[in-house]
C-alpha cells in the first residue's frame, strides 16, 4: 500500500486516527489507531486499493468482517466496525498485544507438549463456535493464531485471526459441485486438510 495516503495522524471515517503500522500482507495493512470518541486503542485493517477495486477482493474482506463479528468467543479476534473510507474498505478490531504463533515458533522453537495441548484446546473452542455458526475458516495456520500476552504470570490466550477466505454453510451448499474459479487454490497448502487440497466438497 505504498501509494496510499495512510500514515500516522491520518483519520479514518472521522473516528479512527492512525498511530503506527502493525503489519502488512497481501490483502492490505493493519494499523494501530485511537478511537477519537472513546479515547481507546483499536486495530484498523485497510484493504489494498488494488484489491478493493475487484469484486472478489471486496467480497473476501466483507466476509472476513461478517464472520468474525458473528462469533462471540474469547478465542476469536473481536470485530467492532466495518466501513468504506475514500473508496477503501476497513475493519476495526480489538487491539491485540503479543505475537503470532508463527513468530513464537520462529523465535523460541518448539513448544512443550503441555503448551501445545493448552493452545490446541483454545483453538478448538474457537473452531467449535465457528462451526456451530456454520462458518468454515479454511486457512487455519500459525500465522492466523495470535498469542495474547497474559497478565503477570498468566499463560497467553490464543485468538484465531483472518476469516478472509471463510465460508458459511449456506454459501458452501450453494456452491456444491462448482469451483470458486478455474485453477483457484484458496488456503495455505502446508496447512490444508486433504479434502480441501483435493477440492472435495
Amino acid at each position: 500500500m505504498a501509494d496510499e495516503p495512510w500514515g500516522p495522524g491520518y483519520v479514518i471515517d472521522s473516528k479512527y486516527q492512525l498511530t503506527s503500522k502493525l503489519g502488512e500482507g497481501g490483502m492490505g495493512a493493519v494499523w494501530r489507531a485511537d478511537h477519537l470518541t472513546l479515547n481507546a486503542p483499536v486495530a484498523v485493517k485497510l484493504l489494498d486499493s488494488s484489491i478493493a477495486s475487484t469484486e472478489e477482493g471486496l467480497g473476501r474482506f466483507l466476509r472476513e468482517a461478517q464472520s468474525a463479528a458473528a462469533l462471540r468467543s474469547t478465542h476469536v479476534v473481536q470485530t467492532f466496525d466495518y466501513g468504506v473510507h475514500e473508496h477503501v474498505p476497513f475493519i476495526v478490531m480489538e487491539l491485540l498485544v503479543g505475537e503470532s504463533l508463527a513468530d513464537r515458533l520462529a523465535s523460541k522453537g518448539p513448544m512443550s507438549p503441555a503448551a501445545v495441548s493448552r493452545l490446541l484446546r483454545q483453538v478448538a473452542r474457537a473452531m467449535a463456535k465457528a462451526h456451530q455458526a456454520g462458518i468454515v475458516h479454511r486457512d487455519l495456520k500459525p500465522d492466523n493464531i495470535f498469542l495474547v500476552e497474559g497478565e503477570e504470570d498468566e499463560e497467553p490466550i490464543a485468538k484465531v485471526l483472518d476469516f478472509g477466505i471463510a465460508k458459511s454453510k449456506d454459501v458452501l451448499a450453494a456452491s456444491a459441485g462448482s469451483k470458486t474459479r478455474t485453477g483457484a487454490l484458496l488456503g495455505t497448502p502446508y496447512y490444508m486438510s486433504p479434502e480441501q487440497a483435493q477440492g472435495t466438497r
